[in-house]
C-alpha cells in the first residue's frame, strides 16, 4: 500500500484519486486479476517524467482534454475530469521552458473516427510535457490502453511499437514477423475496440509525419475507431495538413514575461511552489514598457 501510494504521489495523483486507486486495489481477488485484460500503458523510461517546475499547464491540459472529448469527456468512464482556470495563463511547460499549444480536430468524438490533435510548436517549448501530464491525469479514461511512442525518426517509433507489442501487452512476436507485421497487429487491437473502451496513440516528436505516414506507422482510419491521436511535433501547418489532416493548427507562443520569471525561479531554487515577487515584476515589467515608448519616440 505504501509503494502504491508513494507511486501515485510521484505521478501528480490528487489524494483522493490517490485513496481511491488503494481502495480498488485491495478489493480486487485474484480470480479477477486472471482474467483482467492487458492493456498497454507506458512505464519506466518508456515516457518523459513529470518536470517538477510547470507553470500554467493544468489549463493547457484540459483544453486538449475538451477538444479531444467535445461533450463525451468521461462519459460512460465513471471517472470525473479536474478543469483548469484560463486565469493560470498562456502556457505549459517544464524547465526546457512553456508555451501555449496548437491542436486541430480531425473527425468526431462519436466514437467511429479517430480524433486527432496536435501540440505543435519549436523545441523547447513544452510540447511533450502537455502529452506527459494529459496520459498522467486523463489515462484512466482509456480503458482500451495507452500507446505512447518516440516519433522523433521511424526506426524510433517501429521500436516502440515492438516494446508495446511485447513489455506492454506481452504478445509473443516470432522472429519471422517483420516490423510491418507487428505494427499492423498493433492496429488491429485498435480497431477492435468497441465503445467505451477508447485508446490513446500518443505520437511524441512527431517531426516528419510524412515519413511515419509512409512507413506505415499512422494508424489508418478503418483502425481507428474509437480512439484518439494526439501528437507533438516542430513540422508546420502545412506538414501537418497534408500528412495527417490536421486542419488550422495554432502555433506555439512562448511565455509571458511574468510565468517565465516564474519557471525560471523554480528551476534555480528547486521549489516547484515558488513565485517571484509581485514588487519586482511589477518594477521589471514597468521598465519594459517605458524602453518600449522610447523606442516608440525615436521612431
Amino acid at each position: 500500500e505504501r509503494a502504491l501510494r508513494d507511486e501515485g504521489i510521484a505521478a501528480g495523483l490528487a489524494p483522493a484519486a490517490v485513496d481511491a486507486m488503494i481502495a480498488a486495489f485491495k478489493g480486487v481477488t485474484l480470480s479477477t486479476l486472471r482474467a483482467a485484460e492487458r492493456v498497454p500503458y507506458p512505464h519506466g523510461d518508456a515516457m518523459p517524467s513529470r518536470p517538477p517546475t510547470l507553470v500554467g499547464v493544468e489549463a493547457r491540459v484540459a483544453e486538449v482534454a475538451a477538444r479531444l472529448w467535445g461533450d463525451d469527456i468521461g462519459e460512460g468512464e465513471g471517472e470525473s475530469i479536474e478543469g483548469a482556470s484560463e486565469a493560470e495563463g498562456g502556457a505549459a511547460g517544464g524547465a526546457g521552458g512553456a508555451g501555449t499549444h496548437t491542436m486541430a480536430r480531425h473527425g468526431v468524438s462519436t466514437g467511429r473516427v479517430a480524433v486527432t490533435q496536435a501540440v505543435a510548436g519549436m523545441g523547447g517549448v513544452g510540447k511533450t510535457t502537455v502529452a506527459v501530464v494529459y496520459v498522467l491525469t486523463h489515462g484512466g479514461l482509456y480503458r482500451r490502453g495507452v500507446l505512447w511512442v518516440d516519433a522523433s525518426s521511424v526506426d524510433r517509433a517501429i521500436a516502440a511499437y515492438r516494446r508495446i507489442a511485447v513489455v506492454e501487452l506481452g504478445w509473443e512476436v516470432e522472429e519471422s514477423e517483420s516490423d510491418g507485421d507487428v505494427v499492423r497487429r498493433l492496429f488491429a487491437y485498435l480497431r477492435e475496440a468497441a465503445a467505451p473502451q477508447r485508446w490513446l496513440l500518443v505520437l511524441d516528436n512527431a517531426d516528419d509525419p510524412a515519413a511515419l505516414e509512409a512507413a506505415g506507422l499512422i494508424p489508418p482510419d478503418d483502425a481507428c475507431r474509437n480512439g484518439h491521436l494526439l501528437l507533438t511535433s516542430r513540422a508546420g501547418d502545412d506538414v501537418l495538413a497534408s500528412a495527417l489532416h490536421v486542419a488550422a493548427p495554432l502555433r506555439l507562443s512562448t511565455l509571458p514575461l511574468r510565468q517565465a520569471a516564474t519557471v525560471l525561479l523554480r528551476v534555480a531554487t528547486g521549489e516547484a511552489a515558488a513565485e517571484v515577487d509581485e514588487g519586482v515584476m511589477a518594477e521589471r515589467e514597468g521598465a519594459t514598457h517605458a524602453a518600449d515608448d522610447d523606442d516608440d519616440d525615436d521612431e
